[in-house]
């Protein structure tokens, strides 16, 4: 009776700290574990009664056995990993990281650690060793070849919500696997620091859920995160859960000999002591110890051991068959077969899955990209690599260098293999290879007005998927009939970016360049978060720099502190200009912008007008004439040119001109236009040869040029 009353004391502190560290778990905790079972017991109150039920079984089974429980085979726990990376392959790991983590985490269960003679002298008697090895899996559910390990691409890599989202991604039968889940990102903290892992305790059961989710730079090697993340898959509480109680079996973790601690700590203070009352209760010192920062289950970063009774308690979880099936059957010699983890365990001869990653998208003309396989269920022995637009075309090594001299967009085909087979993987459109030509050159007007040349010459990148992006409207314009949009009010996330990316533009012709543009965007709350940032690039899109001051809040909005909740379209009044000087980069050739937009919640974005002049702001310059485009551009028949005038104009001359600037054709010749809307042939007899041409149009001295590509 005493055993169960201690317990349930111990209990009712425990679920009182799980409410406590869910309102902590942001400051700086990097096991997620409570806060999640708190989640997890909130969907499913059941699970709070299971809870109690099993863990009185546990402290019976410590208090009967009293060490480590033997087995006559070491349990061998089958694994697979589940590599869930995004965004060019961010949060991989590789297969020698998994290698090497499984092999820390079965040599601390094993106590095979090269830092087990730390642990001091008062521990060292009650320090355990499981008899426990982890191995990845050679057979998968379908019974076939593998390594043991998934790779999949998806955006629940980075951040997910809610957290378990990202195990529905990947996932093996868990009462026959044990299913851990590597990923980018898990979450912040308001700190700034971050969630390294989190599990889930057997006494939820063994389902769909049941493993471990681990952050990849917290994966791999010498870490120790993924050990602390398995203890509580098989079991085990924080050192610190319950604090300092009335007696050793019902506060800190409820096990005796590991002696309570107060709260979680990180800086391996060795005379360390924030509970009295060690001794009170079943525990093995007779008297009030320091605090057992070594162990498994504290925070602090010397942890060297797991403790006999928490060897006992893992034991009793590894031996159930009560439990949604238990544990036991992951090291049943008859899964040990089916998962092919069975003695004598060798190396996998499987067919390589393909796979790869680049370390650039976007390159100018000339430029090199580094491509890395990444293949997996097999070390490949063979390589094949095909790199159309490249430079070779060709490669039959691991991680070739490949040059790309011709602008274009272009594929890559991975073919790794190995004496069992070969597999194949093309990635379509990756490399983009921008030519060192600018698109534009001087005075640029940009309304939005052609779609031809808006799809042809601006990138939209949605990073984060979902329906909305930015994307050309006829719905409002801050001059002329078009502007670019993203329907933020429907975006229902925070924190999702977009991206809208311009073509090339030559400043070199400038003196003082500006770029200025129009927006048009309103709040829905006082609370919301939007930015809107300007970047430019001078390396055709491969890296970025901040043109100017990101833009929120009041700062953001275009209607000040009007709010609107509706599906918000802008009416005439309700743009505002944002300009900047270009100074820092005024003698630049090849610059591009990007408008990032990272969603706050609040109503639609519009932009329009985004231009670049040089002394003059553009609507002194062209205040008489809109919407001047070029189409169809690229063109393999004669082109169009399109404009209308606000004002008559008394001077108009239009002349293409070639690559060295020469004048090649007159359109018009200084003549006089009333106002109107006007297109006009070019090249009409198709005399141009292919080859890059400049269209000048020039209004009463005042000049704007396009590019023109004919083929």
């Amino acid at each position: 009776m005493k055993i169960i009353t201690q317990f349930l004391l111990f209990l009712l502190s425990t679920l009182f700290a799980i409410n406590i560290f869910a309102q902590n778990a942001r400051v700086g905790n990097w096991c997620a574990t409570m806060e999640q079972t708190e989640q997890l017991q909130q969907e499913n109150p059941a699970l709070i009664q299971q809870e109690i039920d099993l863990k009185q079984q546990v402290r019976e089974y410590i208090d009967n056995n009293k060490g480590v429980s033997k087995k006559a085979s070491p349990w061998i726990i089958p694994v697979v990993v589940h590599n869930i990376t995004h965004d060019d392959g961010m949060g991989y790991v590789s297969k020698n990281e998994i290698e090497n983590q499984l092999t820390t985490l079965t040599n601390d269960f094993k106590r095979l650690n090269s830092d087990a003679s730390n642990t001091r002298a008062v521990f060292a008697p009650y320090a355990a060793a499981m008899d426990i090895e982890f191995r990845l899996a050679h057979i998968d559910p379908n019974g076939n070849c593998t390594e043991g390990i998934v790779r999949v691409d998806n955006p629940l890599s980075n951040f997910p919500v809610p957290r378990n989202s990202v195990k529905g991604v990947s996932y093996w039968d868990s009462k026959k696997y044990f299913n851990i889940w590597v990923i980018d990102n898990i979450e912040s903290t308001s700190t700034g620091g971050y969630v390294a892992g989190y599990a889930q305790f057997p006494t939820s059961g063994i389902n769909a859920t049941y493993g471990v989710v681990m952050k990849a730079s917290s994966f791999g090697g010498g870490e120790r995160t993924l050990t602390h993340e398995v203890g509580h898959c098989l079991g085990l509480y924080h050192t610190f859960q319950s604090s300092c109680g009335n007696n050793c079996a019902n506060s800190g973790d409820g096990i005796c000999d590991t002696p309570p601690a107060y709260e979680d700590t990180y800086n391996c203070d060795v005379n360390q002591n924030t509970c009295a009352n060690d001794a009170t209760g079943p525990d093995p010192y007779g008297s009030n110890v320091v605090d057992q920062i070594e162990n498994y289950m504290s925070y602090d970063n010397c942890q060297n051991m797991f403790s006999l009774e928490q060897g006992d308690a893992m034991a009793f979880y590894l031996n159930s068959t009560s439990i949604s099936n238990g544990l036991a059957q992951l090291s049943a010699n008859s899964n040990l077969i089916a998962t092919g983890v069975a003695d004598p365990y060798t190396p996998a001869d499987c067919v390589p899955i393909a796979e790869f990653n680049y370390n650039k998208s976007y390159i100018c003309q000339g430029d090199s990209v580094q491509f890395y396989d990444q293949s997996y269920d097999a070390t490949p022995t063979v390589y094949n690599w095909q790199f159309t637009g490249g430079t070779p075309s060709t490669s039959g090594i691991e991680n070739p260098v490949i040059t790309y001299n011709t602008p274009g967009v272009f594929s890559v085909t991975n073919q790794p293999g190995t004496s069992a087979g070969s597999s194949s993987l093309t990635k379509s459109n990756i490399i983009t290879v921008s030519s060192l030509a600018a698109d534009y050159s001087g005075i640029i007007v940009d309304g939005f007005e052609n779609s031809t040349d808006f799809n042809n010459q601006w990138r939209i990148e949605n990073l984060d998927g979902g329906s909305q992006t930015f994307v050309r409207t006829t719905s409002a314009a801050a001059t002329g009939n078009a502007s670019v949009r993203i329907q933020n009010r429907f975006i229902s996330t925070e924190g999702v970016k977009h991206e809208l990316i311009s073509p090339s533009y030559d400043l070199s012709v400038l003196s003082n360049p500006t770029i200025n543009f129009k927006r048009a965007f309103a709040r829905r709350s006082t609370t919301n978060t939007d930015r809107l940032l300007v970047w430019y690039s001078l390396d055709c899109g491969y890296s970025w720099f901040l043109a100017m001051p990101p833009l929120s809040g009041s700062n953001l909005s275009s209607i000040g502190s009007t709010l609107q909740t509706g599906n918000w379209v802008p009416t005439a009044n309700d743009w505002a200009i944002k300009s900047r000087t270009l100074a820092a980069i005024t003698n630049e050739t090849n610059v591009r912008f990007k408008f990032a937009f990272e969603s706050g919640l609040g109503n639609n974005l519009y932009l329009d007008d985004i231009n670049i002049d040089g002394t003059l702001s553009v609507e002194e310059q062209f205040k008489n004439i809109t919407g001047f485009n070029v189409f169809p551009n690229p063109t393999s028949s004669s082109a169009k040119i399109s404009f209308q005038l606000v004002d008559d104009v008394e001077n108009l001359t239009i002349r293409v001109r070639n690559a060295v600037g020469q004048v090649v054709t007159n359109v018009i010749n200084g003549e006089s236009f009333a106002v109107g809307r006007y297109t006009l042939q070019i090249d009409e007899d198709k005399k141009l040869s292919s080859g890059l041409y400049f269209i000048e149009f020039s209004a009463d001295d005042k000049v704007q040029v396009q590019k023109l590509i004919v083929r």
